[in-house]
């Protein structure tokens, strides 16, 4: 545990030393970021915020790991699947912030055949004329999730999920699958609940917190390291992005978190705790593609604003009661979830 608690204030340490020299650089040049036309009216004055604040912290734990908890079977796996989904969450960030239109991937040309299937995708995303577009994502995350689901069912031999009271329950063929629905649903719900100063890293901080337990619970040191330096680089993160928020995590940054909070029950084997305690993630996640769907299908919304925590700032509740109701439901998710974990 005490190692585990150097890693957090190494990274807290790191992390608050580097902030603002990064907020001031994307201030300088103007890494803005794009706000909804259609979203509550109060977020219009963040039109400007700068953004890719995620790519502090994912550097951040990146070092840590490679310099002082390298562990084949724990560490190294799930920081490579970070880093590797903060490349793609970058790339969307420059090309909202330059406004490049479809990076030069336009169906128009050699991607013309597969116009139903990107039909088919934007039914689940909104376009916004720039950068990457909605079948654009789902393919960049399905390589990712591929390899994840590869290099887990293929090269670590995994096969089983663990259920509470039941253990270890060997599905074969189908654990590949499952994990790769996991991590696609997961990166996305929490690239959508990451609308609202603090939420989705507040969110997050909960989330690993809970893993944390878990991990020091079941035995597995080094990645309890690799969670606690994550709890670290996320605090400061947070003091910059409470409301109102000096820099958001852009793309890089939730993808990172949505990567790597997927990949922790994955490599614990707690799929199943891992779902409860990203509920609120995923319930918010979930009423976006609901309410496209709905719009698309019978021209009827479900709800004011998806996702569902912009329906509640239209029913008039401050941005910071929103924050602070998820993550009270959020640490209730966490105590469920540990509490399954260890049964």
């Amino acid at each position: 545990m005490l190692t585990n608690l150097f890693y957090l204030f190494l990274a807290l340490s790191l992390s608050f030393l580097l902030y603002p020299y990064w907020v001031n650089f994307v201030y300088k040049y103007h890494m803005g970021e794009r706000i909804r036309e259609d979203g509550p009216i109060e977020h219009q004055k963040k039109k400007g915020t700068p953004t890719m604040g995620g790519l502090v912290f994912i550097l951040v734990v990146s070092i840590i790991t490679f310099a002082l908890n390298k562990s084949r079977t724990q560490t190294l796996f799930p920081v490579f699947v970070a880093t590797v989904a903060a490349l793609f969450g970058l790339i969307e960030d420059l090309s909202k912030i330059y406004k490049t239109r479809d990076l030069g991937f336009s169906l128009k040309s050699w991607l013309r055949p597969l116009k139903k299937f990107a039909d088919f995708w934007n039914i689940f995303g909104s376009r916004d004329g720039v950068g990457l577009q909605t079948y654009q994502k789902v393919l960049a995350q399905g390589v990712l999730a591929g390899f994840v689901s590869y290099w887990a069912y293929f090269k670590l031999g995994w096969d089983y999920l663990w259920f509470p009271l039941i253990g270890d329950v060997h599905i074969g063929f189908l654990y590949p699958i499952v994990v790769f629905i996991l991590f696609i649903v997961i990166l996305n719900s929490v690239a959508f609940t990451d609308g609202v100063d603090g939420l989705a890293g507040g969110l997050s901080l909960i989330a690993f917190i809970a893993f944390w337990v878990i991990a020091s619970a079941l035995g597995y040191q080094s990645l309890a390291g690799f969670i606690a330096a994550f709890v670290g680089a996320l605090l400061p993160f947070l003091y910059f992005n409470i409301p109102p928020a000096r820099i958001f995590m852009g793309n890089v940054g939730s993808h990172v978190l949505g990567a790597s909070l997927a990949i922790l029950g994955v490599v614990m084997h707690r799929e199943i705790a891992m779902l409860i305690i990203l509920s609120i993630f995923l319930i918010d996640g979930i009423t976006s593609p609901l309410q496209q769907l709905s719009v698309k299908l019978t021209r009827k919304r479900l709800f004011r604003m998806a996702p569902i925590h912009h329906h509640f700032e239209l029913l008039g509740w401050p941005e910071s009661k929103v924050t602070l109701r998820f993550w009270i439901f959020g640490a209730m998710a966490g105590f469920v979830g540990i509490l399954v974990a260890l049964l």
